[in-house]
């Protein structure tokens, strides 16, 4: 039935209902909230009582909301490490950033670079060469791209000193060494803190060095999403509410994979879409 839904569209209380419907609010609350142990027929007379009076349930069309950003604890941990680099001192003044893939590192820095105009977003690529990564980082900076790589040093620096900048540099755990140990010189020249971002393999390349290891201000682990961020995530993308127990198989099926989420999100939204359904049901996720 869909007391719920119209008492959630129409924005009816309690009170309201009992008043419309003569039905006192404590059974009326039992049946919204799936509760209600008695004859179910109950909830039909109240719907039939709330048509007479206009309001009638008005089919819901879901969609996702891809825009949709959540602030988990791991994107509250970056946005900490972030703007601790970037207002510090330079002492220390590189930040890693790893997890596996999924977790949400790349969504997460480029939604810092926009949030924040002192951060520049480059993703390394395989096959970028040292003097192609710096003019990337140089353009990202100052809007040129020299050919020269000391033009580049020199641009670089020269800007920063008027604006200091942060480089987020994504998929890093692919970059060689000798590519950190430009960064690295960059960083002590240009006075221009880092942050690499990758899979787990990135901290072992700074810990083999001991000049790169001890620039390293902090480290941080992106964890597998957890319940609430689920639930947080189809509040807000979706505009549903998941109960407890459809979050956690939700949950349980993407491992806390954010990609997963997303996905399974789109799968959901088609299901209740086509049953006209107002929520997710066990049975929906037991078909993703």
């Amino acid at each position: 039935m869909f007391l719920a839904e119209i008492m959630n569209q129409y924005n009816l209380s309690l009170s309201k209902v009992e008043a419309l419907t003569g039905v006192d609010r404590t059974t009326i609350s039992l049946l919204k909230n799936n509760k209600y142990n008695g004859n179910r027929e109950i909830e039909q007379q109240i719907i039939d009582k709330l048509n007479s009076h206009g309001y009638t349930y008005k089919k819901r069309r879901f969609r996702v909301n891809s825009d949709v950003f959540i602030q988990t604890q791991n994107v509250l941990q970056f946005k900490d490490l972030c703007d601790e680099l970037s207002a510090g001192d330079l002492t220390s003044s590189f930040g890693i950033v790893s997890g596996v893939a999924g977790r949400g590192k790349t969504m997460t820095a480029k939604w810092y670079a926009v949030q924040n105009s002192q951060a520049v977003y480059i993703l390394f690529v395989d096959g970028m060469t040292i003097p192609q990564l710096l003019r990337k980082i140089c353009f990202e900076i100052t809007g040129l791209k020299p050919r020269s790589f000391y033009d580049c040093l020199e641009d670089i620096e020269r800007n920063t000193k008027i604006k200091r900048h942060l480089v987020l540099i994504d998929e890093a755990d692919k970059m060689p060494k000798r590519h950190i140990e430009m960064l690295r010189g960059m960083n002590e020249q240009c006075l221009c803190p880092v942050v690499l971002i990758g899979e787990e393999t990135i901290t072992s390349k700074l810990r083999e060095e001991r000049r790169l290891k001890s620039r390293v201000r902090r480290i941080i682990n992106f964890e597998p999403l957890s319940i609430s961020d689920v639930v947080t995530f189809y509040e807000i993308a979706v505009g549903i509410s998941p109960d407890p127990s459809v979050a956690l198989k939700l949950w349980e099926r993407s491992q806390g994979d954010f990609r997963i989420i997303v996905r399974d999100a789109y799968a959901v939204v088609r299901m209740m879409n086509a049953s006209e359904a107002a929520g997710i049901t066990p049975e929906m996720v037991a078909k993703l």
